[in-house]
This record gives C-alpha cells, sequence and structure tokens, in this order.
C-alpha cells in the first residue's frame, strides 16, 4: 500500500538524519515513526502472501484397524485433507505407557522389527510396530491417489501425554525427540508429526506417585520443543528438495491453557508461531463425569445453561485463543463424531431431558457411555436423521447441537449431526478459520458427519 510506502521513505530520511544527530528525542521520534508505519506495513505483508489452503483433518485410531482398514471405502479421502495416524508414544527407560490406574499400563519400547529396544529416553515409538508400519503404508497409497492428501503421525493423546513434561524439560530429550520425528517421518513418508499434550502444566490423567507428569515450566519448555523441532524440520526440508514439513498440535479447550500462568507473557502466540496450526479440541466441554447431564460440544452458549458462567462452549475457546495473539488462520475447531449418554435422567420442566441431574452413564458403544454416530445408526438410534427406538430429537437453537431424550428409559445422548456439523462449517468460515478437524474417522462409516463437514475445503472458492 503507498502508505507504507512513504512510511519508509520517512524512516530511512529519519534513519539518515539520527545517523548525524543521534540525541535521545530524535530516537524516540524514530522509533515512533517506524510504530506508525507497523500497520501499513502488516497490511503490505498480508497483501502479498496467499491465503493457506483449507484444511479437513482426520484422525485415524490404529488399533481400531481391524474393525475399520484403511480402504477407499472407509476414508473417503476427498473429504479431508490431512489424516493424523493415532497415536504414537514416547520411550523412557525402554518402556512406554501410562502406569497411572487409568492409564492402562506400560509395555516394552519395540524397534521397526517388533523386538524390544531401548532408544534414547523422549524418543518416539510406534505401539506395534508392524501393524502401524501396514496401516501407515496404506494411508500413503491412498495420499498417492488423492495428490492434497497428507498423512502425519500424532504422538501422545489423552493417555499417552504422561511423559511430554519428561521430554520437553531438557535438551538431551528433546533432541532424542526430534530425531526419532525425523527419523519416522522419513521411514514411513509422512508429512511431519501432531503432538497431542493433554495437557502441558496441568490437567490430564493424574500421575502417580513418585512420577511427575507436570512442571510449572511446561509451557516455556513446549515452546522451546516446538521451535526446536522447527528448524530441525526446516533444515531436513532443504535436504529433500524444499520440502515443508507438518508440525500441528493438539490443544485443549480449558480457559488456562491459554493463559500466561507458569510462562512468559504471550506464551500461545509464540508457541503457534512454530506451528502450522492448532487443532483445537472443542469438545468434551461437559460428559458422564457430571451428575448433571449437557451438550458436548456446543457451538454457542445457552442462557439456560446452570453452568453457563464457566463458558462451555467453542466460540468462547475459540475467541480465547484469537485473544492470545493465535491468527485465525492458524486455528482448526475441532468436531466430535461420538456423543456421551447418561442414564436415568430426569424429563425437567420442558420434559426433554436436558440439564437435569442423572444417574450415571448410559451403555453405548461396548458398554462404554460413548456413542459414535455409526453407533446410533447402526444400533437404531437414529433413521434418517430422527430419534428411532423411542427417543426423540431436539434440536438447542441456541447452542446449535442437537440431543435425543427417552422419556421412558430417562437416557439422554448428547451427540453431532449433519445439521449441527453444517452450522459449525459456517461458523469456521465466518471466522476466518483454518479449518475443521474431528475424531475419528471410524465413529463415521456411513460419512454422514464426514460430508457435512467436507464443505469446509471449498472455502473461498465459488
Amino acid at each position: 500500500p503507498a502508505g507504507a510506502v512513504s512510511c519508509l521513505t520517512g524512516a530511512v530520511r529519519a534513519g539518515l538524519f539520527v545517523s548525524f544527530f543521534c540525541s535521545e528525542i530524535h530516537i524516540m521520534k524514530l522509533h515512533a515513526l517506524f510504530v506508525a508505519c507497523a500497520l501499513p506495513l502488516a497490511a503490505l505483508a498480508a497483501a502479498a502472501a496467499p491465503a493457506p489452503a483449507p484444511e479437513v483433518v482426520a484422525y485415524y485410531p490404529g488399533w481400531k484397524s481391524a474393525d475399520f482398514p484403511v480402504t477407499e471405502t472407509n476414508i473417503r479421502a476427498g473429504n479431508v485433507s490431512l489424516i493424523q495416524y493415532a497415536f504414537a508414544d514416547i520411550c523412557w527407560d525402554g518402556e512406554h505407557g501410562n502406569p497411572a490406574p487409568d492409564g492402562g499400563g506400560v509395555s516394552a519400547c519395540l524397534d521397526a522389527q517388533g523386538q524390544p529396544s531401548r532408544p534414547a529416553n523422549g524418543s518416539i515409538v510406534l505401539p506395534a510396530p508392524r501393524a502401524d508400519a501396514e496401516n501407515l503404508r496404506k494411508l500413503i497409497a491412498l495420499k498417492r491417489q488423492h495428490p492434497r492428501l497428507r498423512v502425519l503421525l500424532s504422538v501422545g493423546g489423552w493417555i499417552w501425554s504422561n511423559r511430554f513434561s519428561d521430554v520437553a524439560a531438557t535438551p538431551a530429550a528433546r533432541q532424542a525427540f526430534i530425531a526419532s520425528a525425523l527419523e519416522l517421518v522419513r521411514r514411513h513418508g509422512l508429512d511431519g508429526v501432531d503432538i497431542d499434550w493433554e495437557h502441558p502444566a496441568t490437567g490430564g490423567i493424574p500421575c502417580i506417585e513418585g512420577k511427575v507428569c507436570h512442571r510449572s515450566d511446561d509451557k516455556e519448555n513446549y515452546v522451546r520443543l516446538a521451535a526446536e523441532l522447527r528448524s530441525a524440520f526446516e533444515h531436513a526440508g532443504k535436504q529433500a528438495a524444499g520440502r515443508h514439513y507438518l508440525i500441528t498440535i493438539a490443544a485443549g479447550a480449558h480457559a488456562s491453557l491459554t493463559d500466561d500462568s507458569d510462562a512468559a507473557p504471550g506464551w500461545m502466540a509464540r508457541l503457534a508461531a512454530q506451528l502450522d496450526w492448532i487443532n483445537l479440541m472443542t469438545y468434551d466441554y461437559r460428559g458422564v463425569w457430571d451428575a448433571e447431564n449437557g451438550q458436548l460440544a456446543p457451538l454457542y452458549a445457552d442462557q439456560h445453561d446452570p453452568q453457563g458462567g464457566k463458558h462451555l462452549h467453542a466460540d468462547a475457546t475459540v475467541t480465547r485463543f484469537l485473544r492470545a495473539g493465535v491468527p485465525a488462520d492458524k486455528l482448526v475447531l475441532g468436531v466430535p463424531f461420538y456423543g456421551y449418554g447418561w442414564k436415568q435422567c430426569a424429563a425437567g420442566p420442558r420434559g426433554d431431558g436436558l440439564y437435569q441431574a442423572c444417574q450415571g452413564a448410559a451403555s453405548g458403544n461396548d458398554g462404554s457411555p460413548t456413542f459414535t454416530y455409526r453407533h446410533l445408526v447402526e444400533q437404531g438410534y437414529l433413521v434418517d436423521g430422527q430419534g428411532a427406538r423411542g427417543f426423540q430429537r431436539y434440536w438447542n437453537s441456541a447452542s446449535q447441537v442437537p440431543y435425543l431424550y427417552n422419556r421412558d428409559s430417562g437416557v439422554f445422548i448428547s451427540y453431532e449431526d449433519a445439521q449441527s456439523v453444517a452450522g459449525k462449517v459456517r461458523y469456521i468460515r465466518d471466522k476466518g478459520l483454518r479449518g475443521g478437524m474431528f475424531w475419528e474417522l471410524s465413529g463415521d462409516a456411513q460419512h454422514v458427519l464426514g460430508t457435512a463437514l467436507a464443505p469446509v475445503l471449498s472455502q473461498g472458492k465459488p
């Protein structure tokens, strides 16, 4: 813009003047002049840089490959731009896993041939090397048929985040993590890595006595890890004919993540600067851990929600990240392809069961409280998008999500459907976000939700 050019001219002249008359007042004027230039210069840079392509990010759970193998039928590659293969873990003292009561236990680290191995502490390992390698081979074959598709290795997850604090804390462990990331990316022909640390500084599965799962400097160490990984990936990319390796993370929706507690100001913006984008886990706002039911992934606030003061909705999370200095085009909105169910919930004054006291979790997939969209359809809870088996579908116009309620059994299910996903597509476009992400592919075998999310990929096109 013309303003930027005139600003630069003035700055140069002021710089020449100060070189001869370097008084304090002249330096202050020069500083003010450069500050005044910042806005038009930023506009110039924004105008010159092409907008990044929109993304639809899909997680593929490797442990479900027997029931949901990598095929063209199961994965409609035209509906997504990137697949995160979940999950790899971190090896420490020859073991990986989580010894906490809800952590699933620990196992020996294995090499590529499936033999016990003892790599440097902090190294990334595949939990089932041969099966994982075969799944990755099939995903790369799928990628060859769909040039836009990319495949990343996702490390961590809810259960396997217990070692991230150790990894990020020391240069040696960070370098082991980075070296193993590069080795796995090259070996399997991947496009980068996704870090799913749940969560730095606080949260996640409680650590057992004698172990360290959180540190007060986790946030700053996370920035160090990301910066060193970015530097290594850029160097590797130059050696691979200018290839760009992606770094993404999954970030929790809780408010404490974006604040600057236990970190220098602007920590999240500094972290985002090292990343291609952040996948926001804008779901699990309410679940069966709550005595009263609620909505799993509301887009907006509902004035009738008794926990409304906690700002448990996606728009509040996005707003926090934007205010923390993360650009909109580095934010990807998460969408759950599953729901949660409660049992023996009172009907309440409106007769729809919403925000009512319940008696624990209902039985969904494999007896768990999770009801994938696939399960809701296959088990007849939904027929042609409407409630069945005694369930009635309701729509919350404030929070823009559906729910099911059976007055006879008292079962209440919060979930996502094509209507709510379409609303989130509009939100992504209106906010200028990078795209949408969902957990996970096997939960939508009928491709109802994936098809509803796919229009994100045409964002900005006629």
